[in-house]
């Protein structure tokens, strides 16, 4: 009896052991299991997050690209900086016209689908197989244009992080409707984007309205039904509602669950700022001044020569005429009297026929007054040259090529900066006010170094050189 019960305990004993592994690895595989799905799941979060910022991303190019590339005449309306108007028909094709400067129906024309086709994209989709949706600042709207476009000009979109913070705000100032002052967590007035590119996300309920997100035919280009809204601590935000110039109507970046259970808002967006615009918009400018003179001095009768620059006088208004003997300043409007006049009335006393300057309209309007030039002492105009001008002391560019022997420099401002104004005539005859670091001390010598360096807060001169 005892040699059974020993027996029969050691049994119990050894399919308790193997009940309790069982268990144990029950417990392990289904402690794998979640482990392996939520890693699955993470991967699978990061992949479709990897979609959407590749889509707006190439996006986010191509309008820059768009801006920076636009077909310049002299007596033509297109400007560079130029954006397009959105495509409100979802046919790929950005609208003729987007509206006025005020005026709902004129807002909500400037809020619609990324106009792929006429970017010249594919048909980018998002990471729910939704087409990107798009917003255009009305400064920066080719059509109908509302003000001067160049690289002082601010963006008048705002946008809130996902906490309801202003991150860009697009109110110039507090005398504006809608404009309060910022909060010690807003942005400062001015700092506005000039475009925004939505990933809209799957259909949601909206939060403000509780009405459900319908993507059918019926509803296709009702913005309501892609772009979300949200409550924040009792403050209603709306994505289908983009007001320019203002601090209340702008946009709000998702993900976020709001002050409900439910997801909120999960539009994606990216962003094009004011200086990611304009840094490749003022190379283009400049390029096309360094073509005009280039083309100005191949041709018969410039003797490889450049005409004088237009002097910059605080006590005077704006001057763009050649001034003799002025090595650096604006370029100057034709007739180029006084180069003709000091060369012997051999040199050129316009543009050449491919320059894209008109003096008073089309683009150039735009730009002339934040464009400046400096010329090297062996390249100015002179009576009967003859021989080819060779750089004895030519100008410099301080740079990280150190580029030397350089005939002649254009540099296009940048936006004013802290402690520059452009209000009068002081401030305009003032080089300060326009450009930095070297080249604010640009002076008649001919045998000047200039400064060429990468964006900041203190600089953003872009410059060129032959």
């Amino acid at each position: 009896y005892q040699q059974r019960r020993g027996h029969t305990l050691s049994a119990q004993k050894t399919q308790y052991g193997a009940a309790l592994i069982i268990m144990l690895l029950i417990m392990l595989s289904g402690s794998l299991f979640m482990f392996i799905s939520s890693l699955s799941s993470a991967r699978i979060q990061n992949s479709r997050a990897k979609i959407n910022e590749a889509a707006l991303a190439q996006a986010r190019e191509a309008l820059i690209a768009y801006a920076a590339a636009s077909a310049l005449t002299a007596a033509g309306s297109k400007r560079p900086g130029n954006l397009p108007c959105p495509d409100t028909n979802n046919d790929g094709i950005a609208e003729t016209s987007c509206g006025n400067a005020s005026g709902s129906s004129g807002q909500n024309l400037r809020l619609g689908r990324l106009p792929w086709k006429t970017l010249g994209m594919t048909d980018l989709r998002d990471n729910s197989g939704e087409r990107l949706w798009y917003a255009v600042s009305s400064n920066f709207k080719n059509n109908t244009p509302i003000s001067i476009l160049n690289s002082d000009t601010p963006g008048s979109i705002t946008v809130r992080d996902t906490s309801g913070n202003i991150i860009h705000n697009g109110c110039q100032s507090s005398s504006l409707p809608n404009c309060p002052a910022p909060t010690s967590a807003d942005a400062a007035f001015g700092t506005g984007v000039v475009a925004v590119i939505i990933a809209p996300g799957a259909p949601l309920l909206r939060q403000t309205t509780h009405s459900a997100q319908e993507r059918n035919l019926a509803g296709i280009n009702v913005p309501s039904n892609y772009l979300d809204s949200i409550i924040l601590n009792g403050v209603s935000y709306d994505n289908q509602s983009f007001t320019d110039f203002t601090s209340s109507k702008g946009f709000i970046q998702g993900p976020s669950g709001g002050d409900s259970t439910e997801p909120g808002i999960n539009d994606r967006l990216a962003l094009i700022t004011q200086e990611q615009l304009m840094s490749p918009v003022q190379k283009r400018v400049a390029g096309e001044l360094k073509q005009c003179l280039n083309e100005y001095a191949a041709a018969d009768g410039s003797f490889a020569r450049y005409p004088w620059a237009a002097r910059l006088n605080p006590s005077q208004p704006v001057n763009y005429t050649d001034t003799s003997g002025i090595l650096f300043g604006r370029i100057p409007d034709n007739p180029f009297s006084n180069t003709k006049m000091n060369s012997g009335n051999q040199m050129n006393d316009t543009w050449m026929g491919n320059c894209n300057i008109n003096s008073n309209s089309g683009w150039w309007i735009n730009w002339k007054e934040i464009v400046f030039y400096g010329l090297a002492d062996a390249y100015k105009p002179i009576a009967l040259p003859s021989t080819t001008p060779t750089c004895g002391t030519c100008l410099s560019i301080s740079s990280s090529e150190n580029s030397s022997g350089k005939q002649f420099v254009v540099i296009v401002s940048g936006r004013k900066i802290s402690g520059q104004t452009r209000g009068n005539s002081a401030d305009k005859g003032t080089l300060a006010n326009y450009l930095e670091n070297a080249n604010r001390n640009a002076d008649q010598s001919g045998a000047y170094t200039f400064a060429r360096e990468s964006f900041s807060a203190t600089f953003n001169d872009t410059v060129v050189s032959q």
